[in-house]
This record gives C-alpha cells, sequence and structure tokens, in this order.
C-alpha cells in the first residue's frame, strides 16, 4: 500500500516541496519589489504563500496524471 501511494501521481511531498519554494520566492519577490499584490502583514503573506501553492500543486498534479496516464500506453 505504501508503495502504490509513493509512486502514485496523486499525492508527492517532492512536488509539494518544489511547488512551496517557487511560490516563497515568487511571492517574496513580489512583497518586496513589484507590489502587485499588496501584502501587510505576516498573517497576508502566509496567506498567499499557502493559497498560490496549492493551486500551482493542483495544477502540476493535473499534468503529471495526464502525463502519467500518456506514459502507460
Amino acid at each position: 500500500m505504501r508503495d502504490a501511494l509513493r509512486s502514485s501521481p496523486l499525492f508527492s511531498v517532492r512536488r509539494l516541496l518544489v511547488c512551496f519554494v517557487v511560490t516563497l520566492v515568487v511571492v517574496t519577490t513580489d512583497a518586496l519589489f513589484f507590489h502587485v499584490e499588496p501584502v501587510r502583514t505576516a498573517a497576508e503573506f502566509g496567506t498567499e504563500v499557502t493559497i498560490h501553492t496549492l493551486g500551482f500543486y493542483g495544477g502540476y498534479t493535473l499534468v503529471a496524471l495526464f502525463n502519467r496516464s500518456g506514459a502507460e500506453r
């Protein structure tokens, strides 16, 4: 069961960490330099990082699911 979950394209800790790091860099750069989305407090920063990480992870997971189904043919 663990091996099936570990190789599953639906759940991936590595994918979540990559999404988190990329999102953290993008939101930090925006907060410090560009101010596209105004971030004033640490709670707003955490909320932005969380929302964007989960969205990025969801999109990346969909791509992984479709990519995996195409590789099995």
